[in-house]
């Protein structure tokens, strides 16, 4: 073998933090402030490899990220549960997953059911972060007919539960 990497299943031995001279390269646009005011800020690349293949590396302005961040497969990548590894943007979803909460991106209100036609939107960092649903929209239902629906729903559900009670309680 003609280079110096590590075989199958050896340490690099690298400490926390330590990245050798002659495997990295650091691609730093921060010299360029004009660039940053005028383009936005620019991101630094790191590349870690043989130091023969690599280029002097790359540097995005803010539109090629918000590009990138818009692309299909970006959206396909972040928008998948990390719990059960369906993908939202595809309208997948595992019915009991917390973090799928048993709706893809959109979903009806859940304040009403759905009555007042309102759809609400998955917050998507918010739901990988708790690894549970996170949704953001509006009833536009009154607020004197949310609590009414609030109310069937808790009584509903408190019944639900007292029923269950009694079931355990009697056998």
């Amino acid at each position: 073998m003609d280079h110096d990497w590590p075989e199958e299943g050896e340490d690099e031995g690298f400490a926390d933090g330590e990245i050798p001279e002659d495997n990295a390269m650091e691609t730093d646009m921060s010299a360029e402030g004009e660039d940053e005011l005028m383009e936005g800020a620019r991101a630094t690349t790191y590349f870690y490899g043989d130091p023969s293949t690599l280029s002097d590396g790359e540097d995005f302005s803010k539109a090629q990220v918000e590009k990138l961040m818009k692309s299909e497969p970006y959206q396909r990548k972040i928008s998948t549960c990390h719990l059960c590894g369906q993908c939202w943007y595809d309208n997948q979803v595992t019915a009991d997953c917390l973090e799928c909460g048993g709706f893809p991106l959109t979903r009806p209100c859940p304040v009403c059911d759905g009555e007042c036609s309102a759809v609400w939107d998955r917050n998507v960092k918010k739901s990988h972060s708790y690894h549970k649903a996170h949704w953001e929209g509006k009833c536009t239902l009154p607020p004197d007919m949310q609590q009414v629906l609030l109310g069937i729903m808790t009584d509903s559900n408190e019944d639900r539960l007292t029923e269950s009670m009694q079931d355990l309680s009697t056998s």
